[in-house]
């Protein structure tokens, strides 16, 4: 059944991401706080998200996804998921910095230090908004700038405020289980 505009789309792995962290107030819910989960990303002309050279790029590859790790941002609230997406096994986390415009950037900063940081986390925060089998993520510092992908290979992964005109917004975003 297709959902109404503004309906809020049920996301199965999100939901278990949001419930194994926190309760249904937002707060932690152990003090041994779990493993981020991991997911891949993929854009909708099927480039995958790779590290390469310290960024994260967009390519025509069979060569397997980065693994992105995820923790949801227990600070903030309203649209669909907000979450932090880190790579190298969270010791590094995409920002959009802090400048205005917004700049597409990966920081030096622990995912689950970010989890508890509520001052640093909003720069490092996406909500994931679920649109049929794909998703997009638009920044919570920077309202109304998506994570975005270039029609073209090898191309950074950036942020665009003009979603549906050249960039790619659409990704398939894919849980891998646990270890």
């Amino acid at each position: 059944m297709a959902s109404q505009p503004g309906e809020k789309q049920v996301d199965k792995d999100m939901e278990d991401l949001f419930n194994k962290f926190l309760n249904k107030d937002g707060e932690i819910v152990l003090l041994d706080l779990p493993k981020p989960f991991i997911f891949t990303m993929r854009d909708t002309k099927q480039k995958v998200v790779r590290l390469q050279d310290n960024s994260l790029v967009a390519e025509a590859s069979n060569a397997d996804p980065e693994k992105l790790s995820v923790v949801p941002n227990r600070f903030i609230q309203g649209k669909q998921y907000p979450i932090i997406l880190g790579v190298q096994e969270g010791n590094r986390c995409l920002s959009c910095g802090t400048s205005d415009p917004p700049k597409l950037q990966l920081e030096d900063k622990g995912i689950m230090d970010l989890f508890a940081d509520q001052k640093q986390a909003p720069r490092f925060t996406f909500h994931n908004i679920a649109e049929g089998s794909t998703h997009r993520f638009e920044s919570a510092a920077f309202p109304g700038w998506f994570l975005c992908t270039s029609q073209n290979n090898g191309e950074p992964v950036s942020i665009t405020n003009q979603p549906g005109a050249t960039a790619i917004t659409e990704f398939y975003f894919q849980r891998l289980p646990p270890v």
